[in-house]
């Protein structure tokens, strides 16, 4: 996927024969993003002249300039835009949501999506919000962008799971709940941390138990803290085997959350080495356990009730 940096006002930006876009924020890039980029490429086939596709997002998330407390997010921007080149799109168009914030809704159809994307085709969802304040709807696109010069826009409906309506917030809710399996039908994908393994303590290999150590990206979401039956990819292989988010009551300083993972039937060094971690079905929440004698029985009743799980 072709990555272009947009800085309002900084760099140009030229697709002299036009483009289609999606529209909006994608945390997650769950199963309703994924129905905007179906509906770009759909519209794109019926079109005599094809164009380029792509989707315009930000390089920071809205809440890290907006809030005190920045909503965390469920994918880091380079996943991002991974899952976005998976899903069919050409090139990403990023911008600085500080330099576009204080924008009017006309300012930023006008500058942004007509001048400088040169966008004859926009999908969003229909809460799609935009400009200072978020003030613009997908009304004012209809309007502003969609009634001049045959661009045309497409306001996707809402894509449900029974009674609710999918979101990334609905999908943050189920992961700091403890139910990643309901959050894995909504993305479309288990949730997953990937990183490359750190060196820890080493407790685990005092009970033939060693594990893989990852943190989790300061903005990033940290699911229910506890255990789950996870699978571990290591370049092109997957395990299975169980992991442990939270601060470690029972052996440390109950501040750093950590992630530590235990591959079944894994022998080697994975210390430096990238993984990513798939958190598949919660067992039980973190507790602190009277000694290390008793972490260690309920941790290998975690890996029997685990290993049910993946019969």
């Amino acid at each position: 996927m072709r990555v272009i940096q947009l800085n309002y006002k900084a760099v140009p930006l030229s697709l002299a024969n036009g483009c289609g876009l999606c529209l909006g924020h994608f945390d997650g890039v769950h199963i309703g993003h994924r129905a905007l980029v179906d509906e770009l490429k759909r519209l794109n086939a019926a079109r005599e002249q094809k164009l380029p596709l792509g989707v315009l997002c930000f390089t920071t998330p809205p809440t890290a300039t907006l809030n005190k407390s920045p909503t965390p997010q469920l994918t880091t921007l380079e996943e991002k835009l991974t899952l976005m080149g998976e899903a069919g799109l050409d090139f990403a168009v990023l911008y600085d949501f500080p330099a576009i914030k204080d924008m009017s809704p006309m300012q930023f159809i006008d500058d942004i999506l007509i001048g400088e994307c040169n966008a004859k085709m926009l999908v969003c969802g229909f809460n799609y919000s935009f400009g200072a304040r978020g003030a613009g709807t997908p009304t004012d696109l209809l309007s502003h962008f969609a009634s001049k010069n045959g661009r045309s826009l497409s306001v996707m409906p809402p894509i449900t799971d029974g009674p609710y309506t999918v979101s990334s917030s609905l999908i943050r809710a189920m992961l700091q709940g403890g139910h990643p399996d309901d959050a894995a039908r909504l993305l479309g994908r288990p949730y997953s941390l990937s990183g490359k393994v750190k060196d820890g303590r080493r407790l685990g290999r005092t009970m033939g138990l060693p594990t893989a150590n990852l943190t989790f990206p300061a903005e990033g979401l940290v699911p229910m803290h506890g255990v789950y039956a996870v699978t571990v990819k290591i370049g092109n292989r997957t395990h299975t085997g169980i992991c442990n988010i939270g601060v470690r009551p029972t052996v440390n300083n109950g501040k750093d959350v950590n992630c530590e993972t235990f591959i079944f039937d894994f022998k080697g060094d994975l210390y430096g080495k990238d993984l990513e971690v798939f958190f598949l079905r919660f067992l039980r929440e973190e507790q602190k356990f009277e000694d290390l004698a008793a972490l260690e029985a309920q941790i290998r009743c975690d890996i029997e009730r685990a290993k049910k799980y993946f019969v």
